[in-house]
């Protein structure tokens, strides 16, 4: 896995990670329902609060976008996934190496300062 992106804001963090869905194990692929794919990436985003020895989740409003170095800009549809108290957001988009893109990630938790995570990846082939 890619490292993580995170935006740091008092004691929220949006965090945002981004691997290729063919890296996924059986037993991660189908808890996702997700079939992995060498021209698929994952984007999974979670919004948390507290320290990180004690950090709770924040539901949120959560929206992606991905953008590639043509300028063509696609829309992650993202979905809600829980395990235990956390709850995180996943999605994919294609991206066949060797390719660069920008990720947008915006988080509206209630009654808090909306968060926006900007960030670039890229991706080689194996």
């Amino acid at each position: 896995m890619l490292e993580p992106a995170v935006l740091q804001r008092g004691d929220v963090s949006l965090r945002a990670s981004v691997l290729p869905t063919s890296n996924l194990n059986a037993t991660m692929a189908a808890q996702y329902g997700i079939t992995p794919d060498d021209s698929e990436v994952l984007l999974l985003v979670g919004l948390r609060t507290g320290p990180e020895s004690d950090e709770r989740s924040l539901p949120a409003t959560v929206t992606a976008s991905a953008t590639d170095l043509r300028g063509l800009r696609r829309d992650i549809a993202l979905r809600e996934i829980r395990s235990g108290d956390f709850v995180d957001y996943i999605g994919t988009t294609r991206a066949i190496a060797p390719e660069t893109l920008r990720f947008d990630v915006s988080a509206q938790a209630a009654d808090a300062a909306p968060l926006t995570l900007d960030f670039t990846r890229d991706f080689l082939p194996r």
